[in-house]
């Protein structure tokens, strides 16, 4: 039995095919089906199981019938509690006066719950919402470990900064870091990693990425400081690659660790290793092939899939799944090898169509969705940026809120490209447009009242 011939009196029908996707998969985990969806294809290591177990969760107390209002209800959920880990965020990992924490913690967090994006798929029955909670705990995790290896800068301050009460991303770093304290942290980071590619296969690479960016930064940034009190000190942070290794391999065991129930039941299938799913070739021959335009169009893979049976590529004992994205992906790379300049377009194309205000879909560019969404991205992008390169030039930390972003700008280059596809870096940006509009403020009201002070002085009589 398929997840497909489950008797349900109720067939909901989707604007998105994947919505129908991760229904039907939500609903064999939660009988006890075959974990496949389709059932002339019977799809098995296409969609990994991270938001289908989610969903299984309201079939199991709702029964297959379930209404979808109790899922979308279930992803607004997600959606309150990702506005959440914002105030979290802010709390735990800026160093401000108190008034000025609290009154970015409020700032980010109505950039975030108002953002028309994130409140449009926080209803969908997609995978962003609940992946942008695993990623964000990801995150945090992340900073704890690079704190507290000396990995993540300090800021190289001086006293008018302080002065100004400028704000930071970063923390007290403590007075000892056993390695009982460093493999929590590790298995922590570990497992909110799988979370993370459970729920989106594409984020199986964000950590290395990240961790090449921030050790890159750490190698070249020079003297790092610490500072106690508000007084200057030359304290170098303590840095240990042999710290960095026990850490970096915890965090890969328990990954693998998460990950391996999903590993063994792909290799009984398939005989491959297979951390995350089969559509990688989809993926890539959907975002270079000779109709390519950037948007998304999988009407190909049936073609494939048709040929692959009456002309297999490899053995017939290899998983059909496999010999097609095998195939679909050498079909990709083949056209790129013939077509580099195109190539080089489309990836332009793509870096546009993600970071565009306004969305490129025709089902989505209605007047009101137009100047909703360019109204409520445009300013937060660019003061969000502000905030990055201010916190860059200082050697401070809070720029690492952009890298998800050049992850995914570079993810989408060559895949095919949205913005639906931005929404795990709008929390970075809300939280960096929110920490410079803090410290452009701060600094305002410093030059007006010293401008005030002078102004005293000039204007008192003598004796």
């Amino acid at each position: 039995m398929t997840s497909d011939s489950i008797n349900c009196p109720y067939k909901p029908q989707f604007f998105f095919g994947d919505s129908d996707s991760y229904w039907k998969l939500g609903q064999a985990i939660a009988t006890g089906s075959p974990y496949e969806f389709d059932e002339e294809r019977h799809w098995q290591v296409f969609r990994t199981p991270g938001y289908p177990f989610i969903l299984a969760s309201l079939f199991k107390i709702f029964g297959n019938d379930a209404p979808t209002i109790i899922a979308r209800i279930q992803g607004a959920l997600f959606g309150v509690f990702n506005v959440a880990l914002v105030g979290l965020i802010v709390g735990r990992f800026l160093n401000a006066p108190t008034d000025s924490k609290r009154w970015i913690t409020r700032l980010s967090g109505v950039f975030v719950a108002f953002d028309p994006t994130l409140v449009f798929q926080s209803v969908l029955i997609l995978s962003e919402e609940s992946f942008l909670t695993f990623a964000l705990l990801q995150l945090i995790c992340f900073w704890d470990v690079s704190q507290k290896l000396g990995v993540l800068p300090f800021p190289s301050r001086d006293m008018s900064a302080f002065k100004t009460k400028s704000v930071y991303l970063d923390w007290t770093t403590p007075k000892k870091i056993t390695l009982i304290n460093l493999f929590i942290s590790g298995t922590l980071l570990g497992l909110s990693t799988a979370a993370a590619v459970y729920v989106r296969p594409s984020w199986y690479y964000y950590l290395p990425f990240a961790t090449m960016l921030v050790i890159l930064f750490r190698v070249f940034s020079g003297s790092v400081h610490e500072i106690n009190d508000y007084y200057y000190t030359k304290y170098e942070v303590v840095f240990s690659w042999k710290k960095i290794l026990f850490t970096s391999l915890t965090t890969l065991v328990f990954v693998f660790i998460a990950l391996s129930p999903w590993i063994v039941r792909n290799y009984k299938l398939t005989r491959q290793f297979i951390p995350t799913s089969l559509q990688m070739g989809a993926s890539l021959y959907d975002g270079l092939n000779p109709l390519a335009t950037g948007a998304s169009n999988m009407e190909f893979v049936d073609q494939f899939r048709n040929e692959e049976i009456v002309n297999p590529s490899e053995s017939t004992g290899v998983h059909i799944e496999v010999r097609l994205d095998n195939r679909m992906k050498e079909a990709a790379l083949n056209w790129v090898k013939n077509n580099p300049q195109r190539a080089l377009e489309l990836g332009l194309i793509k870096i546009c169509r993600l970071w565009a205000p306004i969305p490129r879909e025709k089902a989505f560019s209605t007047p009101f969705l137009k100047i909703s969404l360019a109204v409520s991205f445009i300013p937060v992008f660019l003061l969000g940026l502000a905030g990055g390169v201010v916190s860059f030039k200082r050697k401070g930390a809070a720029w690492t809120l952009l890298i998800p972003g050049l992850y995914v700008t570079a993810l989408h280059s060559i895949f095919v490209s949205s913005i639906r596809y931005r929404t795990p870096t709008l929390i970075g940006f809300a939280i960096l447009a929110a920490y410079f509009i803090s410290l452009a403020t701060e600094n305002l009201f410093f030059r007006l009242h010293s401008i005030g002070n002078h102004h005293d002085d000039v204007d008192r009589p003598d004796g």
